[in-house]
């Protein structure tokens, strides 16, 4: 339970048997390949070795295609699954077959060139569709729309605003020309006209129009009337749906692909993270050179995995200077690994830091387990999560297992209170029959115990305050700071312990509380002890009212346990109480089950939050060193599949 020992790798091996190096370094699992600039500080090794590029960058278009592919599946042809449905199982040996990769890409490939003509013909409908709405005003024109007139007669198709009086503008042009206008239709905008002018006059009819706002109408070159051309825009409509039905069915029929592709992308993705790793290689020709670091217990693994090549290597112990180089890897438990998906969610610790986990575990599962405090709530999470681990199997069981363990402690806590389900039992026998008076047996009851339950949570969180001071002092004497923990951690100590033993009259000598004032002394000492002149002062206020309003509100903070564990059983008491009202038993099962679901779930998000709040703020704030690097060795790490591994 504890920060994994690294070990840093240097090897010099055969160029030639670079992607040979590779495929065993990807079974062992164990080494995270990082870039060695540092080893090439000096020109002459810069100048002999170079970094070597691979085909990332067709993976990464691979990866993209295949993703798309998926997208357009879910689309047109999604899959119906169960929510529980375990991941498939492959093994190696097929997970890294390169043919198999190929067919699947070819699968992609075509369900992507469906998509494309899909795409194509939705574009081809907007431009149809487009030239209709153009069309559509001219309707009432029987003349073709390629007609400019008779060898005496011209004929003008055009526009004018629609707040033009269409009387007034047509009396203007006959008047200034032998010419006739008609209203063919009108919009919001536009009025739609056609103009009949004797070709002697046209110049005189344009210029009377023109004094309205008149412009031609753009119709490109069209031949036939305008009803004619949108009954041909609409067979072209009817065509393109056609063909859209035909590559629509065409996806569907490659719906089968689904989990042939799902393995593609694991496999790509695969090829990717290698092809990574291979520009993080410098080589110089006929040999290359690679860094890495390694889990100190995985060196016999790597060793196997050398065996057979050319190569020379050596582990070096990570320097100081190097820790915030050093990934990160947490061993823990089955109890205390649980927790991992806290600490990641907050960052992982320095790899000079503490692991927080086995600290941190009791605390966080009582205080879910108190602000619960229901045994009806802790069978369902301790059943739900072992549902869901069951059927799916999930890689990284954490979150489910943390729920596990909250469940565990929600029910004990649950014992304790009589709780479950609130008083469901009570109220359930009182309908049956109202004289009954029975009660669930408990130790105390968070409606009528609530000063003891807040004092027991402040106690609670005085020990995790405490506990987290503790390890800041082991890890500073660890570092040869003891100074520091003396008069900081300790100093706090003595003053806390010095004040309750004041308050009780214990250790006082001739009226004075002994053991605060060496402890005052202490923090006047401490605080300004690197401070000068009148520095030292405002250092001295600033400890004083930093330390005491930290520690004051620290604590204080963790009345939201009694908080939430109140709030949690009253909601449960009120729907239990409400469905009692209407005296039958099937009523009140339903109004009773479905309030308590409600409160299971606001409790579940609430109590999650809050707990993580309590660790994150006032314990980690205590001694936790953040800013750890994952451990990332180049492995097999896949998203739809479990990839059984294979001697070789």
């Amino acid at each position: 339970m504890a920060i994994v020992k690294m070990k840093r790798l240097r090897l010099i091996a055969l160029a030639g048997d670079r992607d040979a190096l590779l495929a065993k370094l990807l079974h062992a699992g164990c080494l995270e390949i990082r870039e060695p600039e540092e080893y090439f500080d000096d020109e002459a090794n810069a100048s002999l070795l170079h970094r070597d590029t691979g085909a990332a960058a067709q993976a990464k278009g691979e990866l993209t295609e295949l993703q798309h592919a998926l997208d357009v599946l879910r689309q047109y042809a999604p899959q119906k699954s169960g929510m529980f449905v375990p991941r498939a199982q492959v093994r190696e040996k097929d997970f890294l077959s390169g043919e198999a990769r190929r067919a699947a890409l070819a699968k992609a490939e075509r369900v992507n060139a469906r998509a494309k003509a899909i795409a194509a013909l939705s574009t081809r409908e907007t431009r149809v569709r487009s030239e209709q709405l153009a069309l559509q005003p001219w309707t009432a024109c029987d003349i073709p729309l390629e007609e400019k007139g008779t060898a005496s007669t011209a004929v003008l198709l055009g526009t004018v605003p629609n707040t033009v009086d269409f009387d007034a503008m047509a009396g203007a042009v006959e008047s200034a020309a032998d010419a006739g206008v008609r209203l063919l239709s009108q919009d919001r905008e536009q009025q739609y006209l056609e103009v009949l002018v004797h070709k002697a006059s046209q110049q005189a009819a344009l210029e009377a129009l023109r004094t309205y706002g008149f412009s031609f109408a753009q119709l490109k070159d069209l031949t036939g009337t305008a009803a004619e051309n949108i009954r041909t825009l609409d067979g072209e409509l009817r065509q393109i749906e056609k063909d859209r039905a035909a590559e629509v069915e065409a996806i569907k029929a490659l719906g089968g692909s689904w989990d042939e592709l799902r393995l593609c992308v694991d496999q790509v993705t695969q090829v990717l993270d290698t092809e990574n790793a291979k520009e993080r290689l410098l080589t110089g020709g006929a040999v290359l050179y690679l860094e890495g670091w390694l889990e100190a217990s995985a060196e016999p693994e790597l060793k196997k995995a050398l065996a057979g090549f050319d190569c020379a290597w050596e582990l070096l112990e990570p320097k100081p200077e190097e820790y915030p180089q050093v990934p990160v890897k947490l061993k823990n438990n089955i109890f205390t690994r649980c927790m991992n998906t806290v600490t990641e969610m907050y960052s992982l610790p320095a790899y000079d830091g503490v692991d927080p986990n086995p600290l941190m575990a009791p605390f966080f599962i009582v205080f879910f387990g108190v602000m619960m405090a229901d045994m009806g709530y802790g069978l369902l999470m301790m059943a739900g999560t072992q549902f869901v681990l069951r059927k799916t199997k999930p890689k990284n069981p954490n979150f489910m297992e943390l729920f596990f363990w909250c469940g565990v402690s929600t029910f004990i806590v649950g014992a304790l209170t009589g709780g479950f389900f609130g008083d469901f039992i009570p109220q359930l026998l009182k309908i049956i029959n109202p004289a009954s008076t029975f009660e669930m047996p408990a130790l105390f009851t968070p409606l009528t115990n609530t000063m003891e339950i807040m004092g027991a949570s402040l106690v609670m969180g005085l020990i995790q305050i405490f506990t987290g001071m503790t390890v800041s002092v082991v890890k500073k004497v660890q570092d040869g700071d003891f100074i520091d923990a003396l008069f900081s951690e300790i100093t706090w100590w003595i003053i806390l312990g010095g004040t309750a033993l004041a308050i009780f009259g214990i250790g006082s000598v001739a009226g004075v509380p002994v053991v605060l004032v060496i402890g005052i002394l202490m923090l006047v000492l401490g605080g300004t002890r690197n401070a000068k002149g009148f520095g030292k002062v405002t250092s001295l206020i600033g400890l004083v009212y930093n330390g005491v309003t930290g520690y004051f509100s620290d604590t204080l903070s963790y009345i939201r346990i009694m908080a939430l564990m109140l709030s949690g059983s009253v909601i449960a008491s009120v729907f239990n109480t409400l469905g009692a009202t209407f005296g039958n038993v099937i009523l009140f099962v339903i109004i009773s089950m479905v309030g308590n679901a409600l409160n299971l779930a606001l409790n579940l998000l609430g109590c999650y939050v809050h707990d993580l709040r309590l660790q994150c703020l006032e314990f980690f704030g205590r001694f936790y060193k953040e800013g750890g690097r994952p451990y990332q060795p180049l492995a097999i790490d896949t998203k739809y599949v479990d990839v059984i591994k294979e001697e070789n």
